[in-house]
């Protein structure tokens, strides 16, 4: 699929601890209107570190939509590594935008940015971004298609949260 020029790129943030390091450093919260999104973000944690920002809308995690599941699930598949974890995310805002233009914000748009702890790069690694396209392809027997967000949301999503 060919996006427009102005869609907003959603963010793939590689949430990463560090040795001695018992957290990821935010709040996870779910409602029923907004889905899972990222509340309060710890400073200088991994998820900072990361790239997750304050009231960013969660789509996948660890190369799963997480699109319609709930709050527990989320947080089992976020725990899955007790190390690492790989978060599909996009602004409010952007989120907004791939709605209204029918887009579902899915692993497979050519324009994710991948977002990684910049002080855990290897050496001599540069800052040109990654290659459009399929640079990041989860197994997908692992991926569920996803509709748009806008529909069939589940009643049973309660406005809820948890520290990870």
């Amino acid at each position: 699929m060919h996006l427009p020029d102005d869609a907003p790129p959603p963010r793939l943030c590689i949430v990463e601890k560090r040795e001695g390091e018992t957290e990821y450093g935010y709040n996870l919260h779910a409602e029923k209107e907004r889905g899972q999104f990222v509340g309060l973000v710890d400073p200088s944690s991994p998820a900072e570190r990361g790239g997750l920002k304050q009231g960013d809308r969660i789509f996948a995690v660890n190369g799963h939509s997480i699109v319609g599941e709930n709050h527990k699930k989320v947080v089992e598949r976020i725990k899955q590594n007790p190390q690492r974890c790989e978060m599909l995310v996009i602004s409010e805002d952007g989120a907004k935008w791939y709605s209204e233009h029918g887009i579902p914000v899915t692993l497979q748009l050519s324009n994710i940015i991948r977002v990684v702890d910049s002080e855990r790069r290897p050496t001599g690694a540069n800052d040109s971004p990654p290659p459009n396209g399929s640079w990041y392809a989860p197994n997908s027997k692992n991926v569920r298609s996803v509709k748009s967000y806008g529909q069939n949301r589940p009643e049973f999503l309660r406005d809820t949260h948890s520290t990870v």
